[in-house]
């Protein structure tokens, strides 16, 4: 059986950042935002948006990086899956 991909994106940020990634981070928002804040502990600025803010039934949400003029993000229904995803394309980069 293949891993989903909040399961690849775990992998991912353990990876970079070891034991330092938040417990449930592409899950829980709380901890996806604890993440968002060792980023910015890196130097990178950080971003959410509600891609669907007047929608009562669509749900979508950017996530950015930015560093040194490069911008990484992602975009997903779910707000921690976008900001785990954008993180990684952010830490793979150097």
């Amino acid at each position: 059986m293949s891993e989903s991909i909040p399961e690849i994106l775990e992998k991912q940020l353990k990876h970079h950042l070891g034991k330092a990634v938040p417990a449930h981070a592409v899950h829980d928002i709380h901890a996806a935002l604890e993440l968002s804040e060792i980023l910015e502990a890196k130097g990178f600025s950080f971003q959410l948006k509600d891609l669907c803010p007047k929608s009562q039934y669509e749900t979508r949400w950017r996530a950015i990086f930015l560093k040194d003029g490069e911008k990484f993000s992602a975009d997903d229904p779910q707000s921690s899956v976008a900001v785990c995803t954008a993180a990684v394309d952010a830490l793979t980069h150097p």
